[in-house]
């Protein structure tokens, strides 16, 4: 049977529009909302991730968590009373596959603020509506520092904001992290130059200082330790090789997708011939300039159409180098 493909989930972006200011109760449905979605016999599970601004504005996400789709953008969030129109348009990465989803959900948050239900109606790719539960799983903790009143450890609740050092470039991280009444945590990792939000952290822990994460979803783990007013961890991340990774404590915000910036010298479309011993491949680089620095795509057309997602280049010089085995076909 054919899998329903719904949302985008990385991994960047969630843009959010709200007409007028939200009241308290609706301020209330803010934090993480966990439902299922009925397709073809199947019973598919889903997230949407709600954020409020101090303004009103909401800013929301969408995960397909069996599909391993994560932070699809959600275009337009609207919450009148008790209806909630969420709306979706954009590019996705389905099993390494480039997709275009467009679609909305129309639902209804049932008294008290803890259920929603409604349907998810999906026009890019074509499907058939279908039914979603949501239930509110965690609602969403003001980011706070210093010590909370029931024990002397600092909080570690809130956002977090930090810059990876890896081969020659640099990655802007932003870490959510939440407590549920119980103390325990649940966190997200958004990669903003990778256009990857709302990464699954499999466990979160804080205990004498020392903050553990395990982001099973890319096989990396995180070790860090809290100053005396929560204001900075710093640590480690390792991922195959051990980086030092530090945050600084962030107000809540969207992460800001690259910009286009003016074209380098080498921007542009790069072809060349790879010698795989028993056949040759022809390789394609797209190199474009961005506010953020250089970003290249890759294709193998000889295997495939679609181009990989982007990634950092390590610098012009070094990229003059690597592209000299290349010709400028565009």
């Amino acid at each position: 049977m054919k899998p329903t493909l719904m949302f985008r989930l990385v991994i960047v972006t969630a843009s959010a529009l709200v007409i007028a200011p939200l009241c308290s109760s609706q301020a209330n449905l803010a934090g993480d909302w966990t439902g299922t979605l009925e397709a073809d016999g199947n019973t598919m599970h889903v997230a949407w991730h709600l954020a409020v601004a101090p303004d009103g504005a909401l800013t929301s996400t969408l995960d397909n968590i069996d599909q391993n789709i994560y932070g699809i953008k959600v275009k337009s969030t609207t919450i009148k009373g008790s209806d909630i129109a969420l709306s979706v348009d954009d590019d996705i990465q389905v099993n390494g596959q480039e997709s275009h989803v467009r679609g909305s959900f129309a639902g209804t948050v049932a008294a008290g603020g803890k259920e929603a239900t409604g349907t998810w109606t999906q026009d890019e790719p074509a499907q058939p509506p279908v039914a979603v539960h949501f239930v509110h799983s965690q609602q969403a903790a003001p980011a706070a520092s210093g010590t909370s009143a029931s024990t002397s450890e600092p909080s570690v609740v809130g956002d977090w904001a930090g810059t990876l050092e890896a081969g020659g470039g640099q990655l802007r991280l932003v870490l959510h992290i939440t407590a549920a009444k119980d103390g325990t945590l649940t966190a997200t990792l958004d990669s903003i130059d990778q256009g990857a939000n709302g990464i699954p952290v499999k466990t979160a822990t804080f205990k004498d200082g020392k903050l553990s994460l395990d982001v099973a979803a890319v096989n990396g783990t995180y070790e860090g330790t809290v100053n005396k007013d929560a204001s900075e961890i710093a640590g480690n991340w390792t991922q195959g090789q051990t980086l030092a990774l530090n945050f600084k404590r962030t107000q809540p915000q969207t992460a800001a997708a690259p910009k286009p910036a003016a074209p380098t010298d080498i921007d542009g479309t790069w072809t060349g011939k790879l010698e795989t011993g028993s056949s040759t491949l022809t390789i394609n680089l797209k190199i474009a300039n961005m506010d953020s620095g250089l970003t290249a795509q890759i294709q193998s057309p000889d295997q495939a159409p679609n181009w990989a997602c982007k990634f950092h280049c390590a610098g012009r010089r070094q990229a003059h180098g690597r592209l000299q085995s290349l010709w400028r076909d565009v």
